[in-house]
């Protein structure tokens, strides 16, 4: 085939074919069977990369060869995507190509030898290269050099046409992409909208937010429902933060819907919570004020002694209840208020719980079957009268926190049943810190090194003695508890063996229980 008749061919091809892959196709089969060779490509320049890429082939065997990525300026490929004619008899020991190491092992693979390659232009700039290869060495001839560069010549019409349709097509796909974001945006906000009014309408006609949550699990689909925020990211579902302490969970639904839904939700409930506490609050405005004067007599106005208001004549009784969980104190002051009526009353005060009662068992014992269902440390105090209270809210509240210390959950108890550490929240404080610190000694400081042995000690011998029980429990290798043990030993021997482990054991509490007084 001349000069003419691969020009004519291709030609016909550019005005019959609307494929413009098709176009560049047929034109490397022609070039390839025009020229006689083992191998013809058309590679395109990338310009962000620098690199020129086969995009075309005919004749290649394997697929390393056909996607070369080849630097531009290096080797025949490079060159001829550079702008320059380039031909090698004899590629791999070519020293005069600038070779590039994995170009190198896909020719090897490829059995290629020979390479003669033309610059494409389009708009008078080059965009990529023609080349041709045989798996045989020698040179091409002047006929075959020409051939390919009248080629390159025509191939440069059809590479403008396939750049300029590949061009139309990625600003078809870009405008479409574009549309079908603008719909699905236009979309959401219909969606966000329709919740919007169907939240508002509920709060208008007087529902809650447990009425809210129905709604959104409804839209929605899966698990809606209102939770403790751990501040940790959910292992499932999406969490939206209320207030400190609180948060929405939305689980088991579409992960999109729940993106476009979710804040509108959470802000609706975030309201009806808000509104919800406001009336619980005002409703028993009266009541917490009153508690409030009652347990810290520095909030009154003048100095006469206060009533509490209880029917019945006696002994009074404060029980502070220290609750797990930012939701569940107030839920229990509703549940507790609801269950004990006028025999008590009851507030939240720096976060505990705290009711008021006259000295009745039946009380004490219906109080602690409402806050069954939740996880709570809990001090009692009796007092012949009101004026007692304050100092009765203060023992409460010690016992309260010794319970804690203690690990004694869900249980409300006086200072009487504390046992031998019970001196450590009385009176008795002074002596409690000379008993600590003649006991502890070198680790009764308050260095940071002081606190994690006693934390390791107290650990060890509520354990019994088991090192892995302290590992698990203070989250640290059992090689690290030994160390540590071995230090002990050395600073108070004989500590974990005899009657010593008693003293030590009971000093290990009440500087425990001294340090959260």
């Amino acid at each position: 085939m001349d000069a003419a008749e691969l020009v004519h061919s291709v030609a016909q091809d550019l005005t019959a074919l609307h494929d413009s892959d098709l176009i560049v196709t047929g034109l490397v089969r022609r070039v390839r069977a025009g020229l006689g060779c083992d191998l013809a490509y058309v590679s395109l320049n990338d310009p962000a990369s620098s690199e020129t890429c086969i995009r075309f082939c005919d004749g290649v065997r394997t697929t390393a060869y056909g996607s070369i990525r080849m630097p531009i300026g290096t080797g025949v490929l490079g060159m001829a995507a550079a702008g320059v004619t380039t031909e090698s008899p004899d590629y791999l020991p070519d020293l005069a190509k600038l070779h590039i190491e994995a170009v190198d092992v896909a020719v090897n693979e490829e059995g290629v030898r020979a390479i003669l390659g033309t610059p494409l232009r389009a708009g008078g700039n080059v965009v990529g290269a023609l080349t041709v290869a045989n798996r045989v060495a020698g040179h091409f001839s002047t006929k075959q050099r020409a051939l390919l560069e009248e080629a390159a010549l025509i191939g440069s019409a059809a590479i403008e046409i396939y750049l300029l349709r590949r061009e139309i097509a990625d600003q078809q796909r870009a405008f479409n992409e574009e549309l079908a974001r603008l719909r699905d945006s236009a979309s959401a906000s219909i969606d966000r909208l329709r919740l919007s009014e169907r939240f508002a309408s509920a709060l208008a006609a007087g529902k809650g937010s447990s009425e809210l949550i129905k709604i959104a699990t409804s839209i929605l689909g899966g698990s809606v429902r209102l939770a403790e925020d751990s501040g940790e990211p959910p292992a499932v579902g999406t969490v939206i933060p209320l207030r400190p302490g609180v948060a929405i969970e939305f689980a088991g639904s579409d992960a999109r819907l729940i993106a476009n839904l979710a804040p509108v939700a959470a802000n609706y409930l975030s309201i009806a919570l808000l509104y919800e506490n406001a009336i619980e609050d005002a409703r028993h405005l009266r009541e917490s004020e009153l508690v409030e004067r009652l347990v810290d007599p520095s909030s009154r106005k003048s100095g006469g002694e206060l009533k509490t208001g209880l029917s019945g004549s006696g002994d009074l009784q404060v029980v502070v209840v220290d609750i797990e969980g930012a939701l569940a104190p107030r839920s229990a002051l509703s549940d507790v208020r609801r269950e004990l009526g006028t025999q008590a009353i009851s507030a939240l005060r720096r976060g505990s719980l705290i009711v008021i009662s006259r000295a009745d068992g039946d009380v004490l014992s219906r109080l602690s079957r409402v806050l069954i269902d939740y996880r709570h440390y809990g001090g009692v105090a009796s007092t012949p009268s009101s004026s007692g209270l304050a100092a009765g809210y203060t023992e409460a509240l010690l016992v309260t926190r010794a319970m804690r210390s203690l690990g004694r959950a869900n249980e409300i108890t006086r200072r009487s049943n504390l046992g031998v550490v019970a001196f450590a929240i009385g009176d008795t404080s002074d002596g409690a810190k000379g008993f600590v610190d003649a006991q502890l000694g070198p680790i009764a400081g308050a260095a940071n090194r002081d606190r994690i042995l006693r934390e390791t000690a107290l650990a060890y011998l509520d354990a019994h003695g088991s090192v892995s029980t302290v590992a698990v429990r203070l989250r640290i290798h059992e090689n690290t508890v030994r160390q540590r043990l071995d230090s002990l030993d050395r600073l108070l021997p004989e500590w974990r063996r005899g009657p010593r482990s008693l003293d030590i054991h009971v000093a290990l509490r009440t500087c425990a229980l001294l340090t959260e007084k």
